[in-house]
């Protein structure tokens, strides 16, 4: 009790419902809390832990780097090998266009810095971005947010963005002379999962070279595995200017990355010089984790086994309550008749040691995001308890 009370006493909250268990321990897909009891962890830390908790290949190369050297001063100025073959791995898998790393310290930071990147690469102004996307919690991100009811209180954001639907062919008018970037996700992951279509992403990608706007994906929640591929992007016919990572990318330590052209990242370097600066931005420790957990997805063919897995789930989860389940790999949204039984949902699978989530956007679907190696077994039983609660709370 003592450590819930400085929980909520001392540490600063995000809402008046924390869950508020206290953890001791991580393996695999399961988070143990300080009374021993183990919880089937189905959020993956909201799509951070890709590859299960404490993978010992990362907790390895996390103890190695931190007996070398920790933070030696700010990004950019020194030589470290870890964000040199973080960065190595990361560009050798993607388009020739992608072939330098900025690296960051959390997603909402790299949307700030494509923001800023865009605006002076193109000497404009105007943002324009999908509504019911979400891209961060600082000002400039919360400013991409088209809730306005939710930003309401933050106001004045930063001026100069204009708000498109997905998937409306006819919004990419609003892309003109003016734009200096569009900022989208593959898949609008807290829009409960909703894929842009490849023809919407063609016309888009046409749009941005006719007009001189850079085309920036946000993959800070979908890429790294989630979705099946190493990013989302990678399996539509469209490569972005830019392309933003964060969550997975440190294997369960901050860390972020602006990936983009060397022509491109050059406009940081002058006109002012150090346009900018990351103090903790590719911290040599987040980065030999996120390294060692990149040839861990690789090595263990983690990828190849995310469609197996999501096949499976589907498979399970039918009931007459459910409308509708839409994937992206292991990134599910189970939207249901009735609105108000997501969060009795979760709260009843909490107390079977199930943890399961909701989206910002969508408030009548069930998130489900487990690691994406999960063991077949765990993961059909716990789809199958899952599957027997929703029918409980429907009869």
């Amino acid at each position: 009790m003592y450590a819930r009370s400085q929980f909520l006493n001392r540490i600063g909250q995000t809402s008046e419902i924390p869950q508020a268990f206290e953890i001791s321990k991580a393996s695999s897909c399961f988070l143990i809390d300080q009374k021993g009891n183990t919880y089937v962890d189905m959020i993956s830390g909201f799509s951070v832990s890709n590859i299960g908790h404490q993978h010992p290949k990362v907790i390895e190369a996390i103890k190695n780097q931190a007996d070398l050297y920790l933070h030696s001063t700010v990004y950019g100025e020194h030589i470290q090998s870890p964000q040199i073959k973080l960065a190595e791995l990361l560009t050798s898998c993607l388009p020739p266009t992608l072939n330098q790393v900025y690296f960051l310290t959390t997603g909402s930071e790299t949307i700030d810095a494509a923001i800023k990147l865009c605006r002076k690469a193109t000497g404009r102004f105007e943002i324009v971005v999908c509504r019911k996307a979400y891209h961060g919690s600082t000002l400039a991100a919360e400013s991409l947010r088209s809730d306005h009811d939710h930003n309401q209180a933050f106001r004045p954001l930063i001026p100069g963005i204009r708000f498109i639907d997905a998937n409306k062919i006819s919004d990419l008018e609003f892309i003109n002379s003016k734009t200096a970037g569009v900022i989208t996700e593959v898949v609008q992951a807290e829009a409960g999962v909703v894929h842009l279509e490849d023809s919407y992403l063609k016309e888009l990608r046409f749009k941005c070279n006719k007009t001189g706007s850079l085309l920036i994906f946000d993959e800070i929640q979908t890429g790294l595995g989630r979705t099946g591929s190493l990013f989302a992007f990678q399996k539509t016919s469209v490569c972005p200017d830019i392309l933003l990572s964060g969550k997975a990318l440190g294997g369960g330590m901050p860390l972020a990355a602006l990936i983009t052209s060397k022509q491109l990242l050059v406009h940081f370097m002058r006109q002012p010089a150090l346009s900018y600066i990351s103090t903790f931005g590719g911290h040599p420790v987040s980065c030999a984790a996120g390294y060692a957990s990149l040839k861990v997805l690789f090595e263990e063919k983690i990828l190849e086994e995310v469609e197996l897995r999501k096949e499976l789930m589907i498979k399970i989860l039918h009931a007459p309550a459910i409308i509708e389940v839409r994937c992206a790999g292991l990134l599910m949204a189970i939207d249901f008749k009735n609105e108000s039984l997501v969060w009795t949902l979760i709260n009843r699978l909490y107390h079977k040691n199930i943890l399961v989530e909701s989206f910002l956007f969508c408030p009548g679907a069930l998130r489900i995001a487990p690691p994406l190696n999960i063991p077949i077994p765990i993961l059909e039983k716990t789809c199958q308890t899952i599957l027997e609660t929703i029918i409980e709370l429907n009869t």
